[in-house]
C-alpha cells in the first residue's frame, strides 16, 4: 500500500498494486542479490525499489544481531540485544519513475528535467508548490556537486532546500538509475538521497487490485476495514504506467 503522494497523480496514496519481481531478473529471497539477469530499467519504467538509505541491520547501532549469516539470509529475523526477543525487519520499498539510466546527463533547472542536454516532456509530473527555491550556485555555496549528491550530502540536511527545484548537472554512475517522484515538490528522490543502486530494485508495478482513500501513513487497516465508503472502485483493475 502506497503511504506518501510522492507520486501524484499517477498513484495515489492507498493505492496497493502487485509488483513484476522478475522482469529485470530473479534475486536470492530477502537479498538485493541477483541470481538470473533478465533486463534492465529504461527511462520511463515505473520501479519499485529497496529505500537506499535504510540500513541493512535495524538500528540503532548494536542494538540487533543477525540470526543468519548476510550471505544466507533465510527469514529477515534478528535478534534485539535489549528487548532480548526476535525482530522482523525489512528496508522500506518506494515507488518512483526512472529519468534516467547509468551514463545520463541529468539537469533539474527550474523545475523542468533535462536529460543528456534535452528538456524532458515530463507528462506525468506535477507540481503543488508555486515557490521556487534557489540552487547551489545561486546560493553561493561552493562544493563537487557530483560528488556531493553521490556522498548523499543533500539527504535531510541543510542542503536539502538547495536541490529540490535546481540540480545537478550529474552523470548517473554505472550500475545506477536516477528516479523521481512524480510529485516533483513533495518527494523524497534520487536528487536527495543520491543515485539509486541496481541491485536495489525489485520490480515494476502491474495492476492496481485495491484502493482507498482512508489510508494514512503508516496505514490504519482498522480505519480502512471501517470505512467501505473510501474504496476507490474505480481504481481496482487499472494498469500502472
Amino acid at each position: 500500500m502506497v503511504p506518501t503522494g510522492s507520486m501524484e497523480t499517477t498513484i495515489l496514496i492507498g493505492d496497493c498494486f502487485l509488483v513484476n519481481k522478475f522482469i529485470y531478473g530473479i534475486k536470492l529471497p530477502f537479498t538485493n542479490n541477483t541470481v538470473i539477469p533478465v533486463s534492465r530499467p529504461k527511462r520511463g519504467d515505473i520501479v519499485v525499489f529497496r529505500t537506499p538509505t535504510d540500513p541493512d541491520v535495524p538500528g540503532p547501532a548494536g542494538r540487533c544481531s543477525r540470526i543468519f549469516p548476510s550471505w544466507l539470509p533465510l527469514l529477515p529475523i534478528f535478534w534485539d540485544n535489549q528487548a532480548h526477543f526476535f525482530k522482523w525487519y525489512m528496508p522500506n520499498n518506494l515507488i518512483k519513475h526512472c529519468v534516467a539510466v547509468a551514463g545520463d546527463t541529468v539537469e533539474y533547472r527550474r523545475k523542468q528535467l533535462y536529460v543528456n542536454g534535452k528538456l524532458q516532456s515530463d507528462p506525468y509530473a506535477s507540481h503543488t508548490d508555486s515557490r521556487m527555491f534557489p540552487g547551489i550556485e545561486t546560493a553561493g555555496i561552493k562544493l563537487d556537486f557530483q560528488q556531493a549528491w553521490q556522498e548523499r550530502r543533500f539527504f535531510r540536511t541543510d542542503l536539502s532546500p538547495y536541490v529540490r527545484d535546481n540540480f545537478g548537472p550529474v552523470v548517473v554512475p554505472e550500475g545506477h538509475l536516477m528516479v523521481m517522484g512524480d510529485n516533483r515538490d513533495n518527494s523524497e528522490d534520487a536528487r536527495f538521497f543520491g543515485p539509486l543502486p541496481l541491485r536495489f530494485v525489485k520490480g515494476t508495478p502491474l495492476v492496481i487490485y485495491f484502493s482507498t482513500a482512508a489510508a494514512g501513513n503508516p496505514p490504519n487497516f482498522a480505519k480502512i476495514l471501517l470505512s467501505p465508503w473510501a474504496i476507490r472502485l474505480g481504481r481496482i483493475g487499472h494498469i500502472v504506467r
